[in-house]
């Protein structure tokens, strides 16, 4: 199955590249030299921008997914194929909306990205379970991290469908961005999930417990010691054991146990595996 998961990983490459040429190839050129023809090629230059973020995007997601992934079961062999089926639409579905831009046509488009992010979803999770199935509660896990990303997510898109309703072209630059969003909550997600899984099994449960607003505010302080800190290096002789000192005492107003805290600050602000390793960690 290792072998299996590389010549996926390089196939689903394949077919990315592809889908990216495509789009690329089926750009309609200008016919007349006319300014607005020149207009509308701009407009399909800016609409392929839009769908070139969108397969980038997920492009890095999957490469991330899989660079993780150690081998590959029928399960997840199954998804990927419907999600790079999906996927691979997405050049119809730009040339639709390029060729005539209306509500019809950016709100399918809407409907393919929804789908194709959801089955991403679900390759994900799959991928994931498969990862640390025997070491943690992954579905607990999977959820408290990614599921709040996916539904904001989720509703955003639905409010960009509902735009696309009533004003189609506004809806369509809308879809520029949703991109960029999905990659930095992706982005984060991923580290944290990576993160959590070198915690002590107690340390997982009162991860577990924390409320969204709890993390996000761990998070916040966390970031805040660290950019504290690191402004006095040169000031401050002794400024990674002073950080270190109030880092333990977050976590044990947070209720995490930190025996160790590594002081090598990465400026991330999130649940650095250096400070909650199982390393760092009472038992």
């Amino acid at each position: 199955m290792e072998k299996l998961k590389e010549r996926l990983d390089m196939f689903s490459d394949a077919v990315i590249a592809i889908i990216i040429t495509i789009m690329v190839l089926e750009l309609p050129m200008p016919q007349h030299d006319s300014l607005a023809e020149y207009l509308q090629f701009g407009k399909a230059i800016g609409i392929f921008f839009i769908s070139f973020c969108f397969v980038a995007n997920i492009w890095y997601q999957h490469s991330i997914l899989y660079n993780d992934a150690e081998t590959m079961n029928n399960h997840v062999f199954i998804l990927e194929f419907i999600f790079l089926a999906f996927l691979s639409l997405t050049p119809t579905f730009t040339k639709l909306i390029t060729v005539d831009t209306n509500r019809h046509t950016v709100m399918a488009y809407g409907i393919l990205t929804f789908i194709v992010n959801g089955l991403f979803m679900l390759v994900s999770y799959s991928v994931i379970h498969q990862k640390y199935n025997d070491t943690i509660d992954i579905k607990k896990i999977f959820n408290k991290i990614y599921l709040n990303h996916s539904n904001s997510l989720g509703m955003i898109n639905v409010a960009v469908l509902i735009l696309a309703y009533f004003e189609p072209n506004w809806a369509l630059w809308c879809y520029l961005t949703l991109p960029l969003i999905s990659f930095v909550f992706n982005r984060d997600d991923h580290s944290d999930l990576e993160e959590v899984t070198q915690l002590s099994p107690a340390n997982q449960d009162k991860y577990l417990e924390f409320s969204n607003v709890d993390l996000r505010d761990f998070r916040k302080k966390q970031r805040e010691i660290g950019q504290k800190y690191s402004h006095q290096r040169r000031s401050n002789p002794n400024w990674q054991a002073d950080m270190a000192e109030e880092m333990r005492k977050l976590f044990k107003d947070s209720g995490l146990d930190a025996q160790k805290i590594n002081t090598n600050y990465t400026g991330k602000g999130r649940l650095n595996r250096d400070w909650l390793s199982k390393d760092n960690t009472r038992k």
